[in-house]
């Protein structure tokens, strides 16, 4: 059975500024680009949610590669088969402003 997807707030909003940039520092292609690539991680993880390596163990935190420079990071609930993207993380940035 697949497991159920959840956006939190945060997961929403940077997942809409990544967009912005794209719309104003690319082009048209790299957005369809990275939505793609967004929804195949999706479809992926509801079948598969461990392929993300574990980035906190005692609150069960995953993070796993979604494009070079973004992280999708989910929190994985197993018993009740659900999991909820937390943020989309520019990996450019400092790791250690990651709040999971």
């Amino acid at each position: 059975m697949a497991y159920k997807i959840t956006w939190s707030a945060e997961s929403k909003l940077t997942y809409v500024a990544i967009l912005e940039y794209l719309e104003r520092e690319w082009s048209e292609k790299e957005i369809v680009n990275f939505v793609e690539l967004v929804d195949n991680k999706l479809n992926l993880l509801q079948v598969q949610p461990t392929i993300g390596w574990l980035h906190n163990k005692r609150h069960k935190i995953r993070k796993t590669l979604v494009h070079k420079r973004v992280s999708l990071v989910y929190h994985l609930n197993s018993k009740e088969k659900e999991i909820v993207l937390l943020t989309f993380w520019d990996d450019r940035q400092d790791p250690d402003k990651l709040k999971y």
